[in-house]
């Protein structure tokens, strides 16, 4: 029986290290994956994440069994003919100042999950792992799966 969890109560407090054995200060909250039919390619991770240190940090990616490919993405939005188009744009990081946060949410900036090679049902529980800096610095989560935004 899958037991589900509400992302506002789960709070992960997480120190990573990279291979020099340097803390990388990083709270994550509210951490979820999409739920998306079979025939879809790709899907979104979206969390908040608070930089409790005194660097910048770099949210670079991703990696996760669900998939071959996790990158940041984050929304545009242009004029075209007089009608706002929103669109997304990978980038190589998402910058995360000393003492902020950082929102991935739907409709807004989002870790990209592409090339799926299975697709998770709401309900169950995704592995995936959050890279940030040079990608030495990882964070491992376990994230429940919901069809639309859970708040």
């Amino acid at each position: 029986m899958l037991k589900k969890f509400s992302p506002l109560l789960i709070s992960l407090s997480l120190f990573a290290t990279n291979g020099l054995g340097d803390e990388l200060p990083i709270k994550i909250e509210g951490a979820w994956v999409q739920a998306v039919p079979r025939a879809a390619e790709a899907t979104a991770a979206y969390m908040t994440v608070y930089n409790t240190g005194q660097k910048p940090i770099q949210l670079t990616g991703g990696s996760s069994p669900i998939a071959t490919k996790i990158e940041p993405m984050v929304t545009t939005r242009e004029i075209q003919n007089g009608h706002q188009v929103m669109g997304m744009e990978t980038v190589t990081g998402l910058q995360i100042a000393p003492g902020e946060t950082l929102v991935l949410k739907p409709g807004g900036n989002h870790l990209m999950i592409m090339n799926l090679t299975s697709h998770p049902k709401e309900g169950e529980q995704v592995k995936l792992t959050i890279h940030f800096d040079s990608g030495n610095e990882t964070i491992d989560l376990e994230v429940p799966v919901y069809k639309r935004d859970p708040k």
